[in-house]
């Protein structure tokens, strides 16, 4: 069985964090070039929280005219219900190929209520939806039971799940064996593959699409895990060292893309922290441009 692997993509900002999408294609190629059957846009390392709504249509259009006929899931999320919806009637209507909700933050939300938000998406957009578990960031999470009925209401087509929580992936996987099941989490990627995954909806791939590729096609051939498990090991500690996205858009910067500074509220590095994160991802690009 080939696992799909889908890159969740960073959103391109210049020096004043305007949108930059004129740098998008090439940030695209490169990760084609690597292996990635997809894309991921506007979720969690697209900073779609940052965006405007219209910011949001503009950087999924800009995805899907330079996908080169990759498949394009769209984060549509939000807190605003009408803006949810708008945007999901643009990705029908801007050529994604699905849409992934994840359940509204801040204020809570009861299980029938986001299984009635799901399917209005459904409706808006046309077609099943993808649904995006994320529950350090919502504080929900998706009942496996609300899942379960909304495939079988033909609601639900997948969902992405960023929970590390194998249990949950399990537990998914038995009562809707039809979903198609993206693992989220860089963290248990093998384990997630091993434990049922049909797919990968991957921030790291965003910025090393070969480990993310190479380690699922290893896994595909029953080759040996254990260099992409230390690959993997190594990026995620030093990931886990300094704000994310910091260090997401220094390592992408370092494999030749300036995709700009994360967006205001959030910060850049210091110059010190930046010299420490180039210093630490020397090795392994070092290895990896050999292993190409």
């Amino acid at each position: 069985m080939k696992h799909a692997v889908l890159a969740a993509t960073l959103t391109p900002f210049g020096p004043d964090g305007a949108l930059a999408l004129d740098r998008l294609p090439e940030y695209l190629a490169f990760l084609i070039d690597h292996g990635v059957d997809g894309f991921l846009a506007l979720g969690t390392n697209g900073e779609f929280a940052s965006l405007t709504v219209d910011e949001r249509e503009r950087v999924l259009e800009a995805h899907v005219a330079a996908a080169q006929g990759r498949r394009v899931l769209a984060n549509v999320g939000g807190t605003v219900t009408d803006e949810v919806l708008r945007l999901a009637a643009h990705a029908a209507r801007a050529g994604a190929d699905a849409v992934s909700l994840l359940p509204p933050y801040y204020f809570p939300i009861t299980e029938s209520a986001f299984a009635d938000l799901a399917r209005r998406v459904a409706d808006a957009f046309g077609r099943p939806i993808y649904l995006y578990n994320i529950p350090r960031y919502t504080r929900f999470t998706i009942p496996v039971a609300t899942v379960a009925a909304l495939a079988a209401e033909g609601v639900c087509a997948g969902i992405k799940d960023s929970s590390q929580d194998l249990a949950y992936l399990k537990e998914v996987r038995a009562a809707a064996p039809d979903v198609d099941f993206l693992m989220g989490s860089d963290t248990t990627l093998l384990e997630g593959l091993e434990a049922g995954a049909t797919g990968i909806a991957s921030g790291m791939a965003n910025t090393f699409p070969d480990v993310v590729v190479g380690a699922t096609r290893a896994f595909e051939a029953g080759a040996d895990l254990a260099p992409w498990a230390e690959r993997i090991r190594s990026l995620r500690k030093l990931f886990g060292a300094h704000p994310y996205l910091t260090a997401t858009r220094t390592a992408i910067r370092l494999r030749g893309f300036d995709l700009g500074p994360v967006r205001t509220p959030l910060a850049g590095p210091s110059d010190d922290e930046r010299a420490r994160i180039e210093q630490a991802l020397a090795p392994l690009l070092a290895e990896l441009e050999a292993v190409r």
